[in-house]
């Protein structure tokens, strides 16, 4: 009996076990195996045994493109789908003379050629912020924490921020939390994790009943509504 309750324990840890060593961390939001997702907008992902990987390109009206795929155009815009070549970057690879237009940058880090240390994070504006929140797209709310040594660095995710470019983001009370949900008139948003988007709408034309996020509606004046931008 003893030999095994031991067994049934030790087969619950690596299962256990196993299932951490499978997931995927994308940002900070953690992801099973097999899950699926959108990653900056444009790519259909999915974690598969601890790796991100992309399963499909997505257009800006939402069409789902195959990996590989030929060329294909939509309003204008010409669209290509197709794995990233392998990037490495290495600090010693920097000029020996370097100065502060040799900084390098990689998934919104910025690498000082000089010190061959990190710098600081990369926001929405394309500004370097050294230590402290900041902002990305979709008033996604970021901390950028670099370690003493500035070998190491982080992006933390900290929700979102409520806020104009003229309000201090450090002010807590525009610091809104992860799948927080509010209401401004007749629009509800709600804090994701690609940052603030709309999720329902409380149209006067449809007295005021909620309608998703996506929906499109013609008035009784023909003219066509819609609630939140449509992908």
């Amino acid at each position: 009996m003893i030999v095994l309750t031991f067994s049934l324990r030790l087969l619950v840890f690596l299962t256990l076990s196993s299932a951490v060593l499978c997931e995927c961390d994308d940002n900070g939001v953690i992801y099973a195996n097999g899950d699926k997702w959108i990653r900056n907008n444009h790519f259909l992902v999915t974690c598969r045994n601890g790796k991100i990987q992309t399963l499909k390109c997505v257009t800006d009206s939402g069409h789902l493109l195959d990996v590989g795929s030929k060329t294909y155009v939509e309003q204008g815009y010409e669209y290509t789908c197709a794995h990233e070549q392998a990037e490495t970057l290495n600090t010693n690879t920097c000029p020996t003379f370097a100065d502060f237009s040799d900084d390098i940058f990689k998934d919104r880090f910025a690498i000082c050629c000089i010190s061959r240390r990190f710098k600081g994070c990369v926001d929405v504006n394309g500004d370097i912020v050294k230590d402290g929140f900041f902002i990305i797209g979709n008033q996604s709310l970021k901390y950028c924490r670099i370690q003493p040594n500035q070998l190491m660095a982080r992006i933390e995710p900290k929700g979102c921020f409520n806020g104009t470019t003229n309000d201090d983001i450090h002010d807590e009370s525009l610091h809104i939390k992860k799948y927080a949900v509010w209401r401004e008139g007749d629009i509800e948003y709600r804090c994701g994790d690609d940052g603030v988007h709309i999720q329902r709408c409380f149209p006067k034309e449809l007295k005021n009943k909620a309608v998703w996020a996506g929906t499109a509606w013609i008035q009784d004046d023909g003219q066509v509504k819609t609630c939140g931008k449509i992908h």
